[in-house]
Formats: C-alpha cells, structure tokens, sequence
C-alpha cells in the first residue's frame, strides 16, 4: 500500500472506531432486537460483508492475539481512562488505528463498526475475539456490559 493509500486507510480506520466509540459512550442502552430484525447476526461479526466477488472480499476479518490485547486494554493503554470525557473517543481511536496493524485487523474494526449503537452485538463481538485469541478477559467488555 503506498504511504497517501495507508494514510487515508488509518484515517477511515480511527472515524470508524471513533464512531462506535462515540456510540458506545452514550448513555442509554440498546434492547436486544428480535430474530429477524435485520440487525447482523453476532457471529458475522469480523467476516467480510462483501459478496465472494466483491474487491476485498478475501480479506478474513480478524485480529492478532496482540491485536485483541491491544483492543481490550485500549482505554487504559491510550490514555483515555485518564482525560476528559470529550477526548477519549479521540484516542482510544487514535491508538488503535496505530496498535492494529493487519489487513485482517483493521477489516475486523470497520466490520466492529458497522454494529453500530447495538451494544449487545459489540459486547458479543468483543467477547469472542478475546476469546479466540486466547486471551481471558478483556476490560473493554466489562466496561461495556
């Protein structure tokens, strides 16, 4: 990828976690909607949206066990715990859009993103990607739950 391509990816990258961050920080919670209600079943999470044909389409949207690492200490880890509420979606975004690296992973985030305000499926998301990279807990789950 030349160095316009991979910036213009890493700034598409932080809007989308910026957005599902920003969604995430909203007070309120969101009821899990009935089958068939068209939201994305939990386990199409991290999977291409894309029809076998599309451009892109071979790409599996996953994370790196460090990814996953990176992703469930992102609060901590960049600083957000720490500032002011109108900074932090800033900078959990910021610092995964450095942390994340991979093809994979950052098909994996724009995948996370488009769950949207659904907080139950981002829940489900997360907790899953923590535990296929092996990992044990994942903070960024319990904050959301």
């Amino acid at each position: 990828m030349d160095a316009p391509a991979a910036v213009g990816h890493a700034a598409a990258v932080r809007l989308a976690v910026a957005l599902v961050l920003a969604a995430a920080c909203q007070t309120g919670t969101s009821s899990s909607p009935a089958a068939g209600s068209g939201r994305p079943p939990a386990s199409t999470v991290g999977q291409p949206k894309t029809g076998p044909a599309a451009p892109g389409a071979a790409i599996v949207a996953m994370l790196t066990k460090g990814e996953a690492e990176e992703l469930c200490n992102a609060y901590e880890r960049s600083g957000a715990a720490t500032d002011s509420p109108d900074n932090r979606d800033y900078l959990v975004a910021n610092y995964l859009a450095k942390t994340v690296k991979s093809e994979t992973g950052h098909a994996w985030l724009i995948n996370f993103a488009r769950l949207g305000a659904d907080k139950a499926a981002r829940v489900d998301a997360l907790t899953r990607a923590a535990k296929d990279a092996g990992l044990t807990s994942c903070p960024l789950v319990a904050m959301w739950q």
